[in-house]
């Protein structure tokens, strides 16, 4: 089924060379899908077309910094203009940020949301008048289980994903009777780069492959929030609906993470 729902579609996918933007490019070329993958790094991308050489002619690899407009308009009318049309745009590339306030700087939340939220903007700009000539499209914006939830030691990240989320969701339905379509990416912990500088990955972090299957399969059902993994929508709402264990259990974090920067440097 999903092979039949993504074979021959173009689709864009920023921070495409690395976690999961190469996961899900990949498993969309698996499908048949004609993919450009978009990356700030020339190392990245050609790591990426190697791995993913089996895949030519239907592979592109584009140089692109997302906190640049131009760029991102460039990367996605470029591809239209190759392919004739553009069904899905991942808006996937971004930056985590796990600091305590007093070590985060006003470049540190300039940086973060130009990356995780302005990049998505630049392309949900940039996608939106091909996809209303075309009468169809689908962008996928990636946001965070952050973005969910107030998670401590991560303010300037949770602002940038939950305006992530925020987005999508009203989107999805101011644009519905156009035609396009809205899915927002909520992942907990994945084994992707994100973690290097911490120097290890969470015992909990499930693979970027299983993500990507996760998030494949939930946007061919056009749905409004994926979880990552899937048993995680259970726990955010269970902790929304009961505000004293949100306090409790974000508190009982907060004190772990204190904790931890004290003797160890990092937040787990």
């Amino acid at each position: 089924m999903l092979e039949e729902y993504y074979r021959g579609k173009v689709c864009v996918v920023t921070g495409g060379a690395s976690g999961i933007g190469l996961a899900v490019a990949e498993g969309l070329l698996k499908f048949g899908a004609v993919v450009y993958i978009a990356d700030v790094r020339q190392e990245n991308l050609e790591k990426a077309a190697e791995k993913l050489k089996n895949y030519a002619p239907a592979l592109h690899a584009v140089l692109t910094d997302v906190t640049r407009q131009q760029e991102v308009k460039s990367l996605i009318e470029n591809a239209f203009s190759d392919q004739g049309r553009l069904d899905f745009l991942f808006n996937n590339a971004g930056i985590g940020c796990t600091e305590p306030i007093e070590t985060l700087t006003l470049e540190h939340w300039k940086f973060t949301i130009d990356l995780n939220l302005w990049g998505i903007i630049y392309g949900i700009y940039a996608a939106l008048p091909i996809m209303r000539r075309q009468g169809s499209g689908h962008i996928v914006n990636t946001s965070s289980m952050a973005g969910l939830l107030p998670v401590p030691f991560q303010a300037v990240y949770c602002a940038s994903k939950a305006a992530v989320l925020s987005i999508g969701e009203s989107l999805r339905y101011e644009l519905y009777d156009d035609n396009i379509r809205f899915t927002t990416i909520c992942p907990a912990n994945v084994v992707t780069p994100i973690f290097a500088s911490v120097g290890r990955v969470p015992d909990d972090a499930v693979t970027a492959e299983e993500a990507a299957g996760i998030i494949l399969e939930d946007v061919a059902d056009n749905v409004n929030i994926v979880y990552i993994p899937r048993d995680q929508k259970g726990k955010v709402l269970y902790l929304k609906n009961t505000p004293e264990k949100m306090d409790e259990y974000m508190i009982k974090m907060s004190r772990e993470r204190h904790e931890n920067y004290r003797t160890k440097g990092t937040y787990f």
